[in-house]
């Protein structure tokens, strides 16, 4: 985005408080619990490798664990992946819609992706739901899925509503420009 178009003052910042306090939360989701996720797969990673080589004694389940902190990973990842731009968009038609068909064309993509993600995340809560109640658990260590399927329902409803944070930026005049969302803790 051109420096001319991007607000200058907090006053003329759309969203104001609450875009902030929602970008904040989506952060903190993702440095704090992705974060500490990550840090626990290498640690698994680097003990089991070591282990494996060193004492040849493996952890057992170790793989079992090692998808599920992965998938632990994205759910918790993906909503502030979307607000900091982290996602691949295709701009090929943004030099012939003009900067008023550009604006229609990005919130018809968010509210469509909004809505495939509600269902995507009620399906998954559907799907924890079911796992529970036939009692679906790792191969080797036996941990319920069903944690994991709320957790990732969950992380998707949050990517939802940042879109739905995006569009109501949209409607409001607000350009989305993944450079303007503060990476920083205020």
């Amino acid at each position: 985005m051109p420096p001319s178009t991007r607000p200058s003052s907090p006053e003329r910042d759309v969203g104001g408080w609450w875009r902030a306090r929602f970008d904040r939360l989506v952060r903190r989701v993702a440095l704090w619990g992705g974060g500490l996720t990550l840090l626990a797969l290498i640690l698994l990673i680097v003990c089991d490798v070591v282990l494996r080589y060193v004492c040849d004694a493996p952890i057992f389940g170790a793989r079992d664990l090692g998808k599920l902190l992965l998938t632990s990973m994205i759910a918790l990842a993906t909503a502030y992946s979307a607000r900091s731009g982290g996602q691949v968009a295709i701009e090929a038609f943004s030099r012939f819609l003009g900067r008023r068909g550009l604006r229609r064309v990005e919130i018809a993509v968010r509210l469509g992706a909004a809505l495939m993600l509600a269902v995507l995340s009620w399906r998954l809560l559907l799907g924890g739901l079911s796992a529970g109640r036939y009692g679906e658990a790792s191969l080797s260590l036996g941990i319920p899925y069903a944690p994991f399927y709320w957790l990732l329902s969950a992380g998707m409803a949050l990517y939802g509503l940042a879109l739905v944070v995006e569009i109501a930026l949209l409607l409001g005049g607000a350009d989305i420009d993944p450079q303007l969302v503060d990476r920083r803790e205020p």
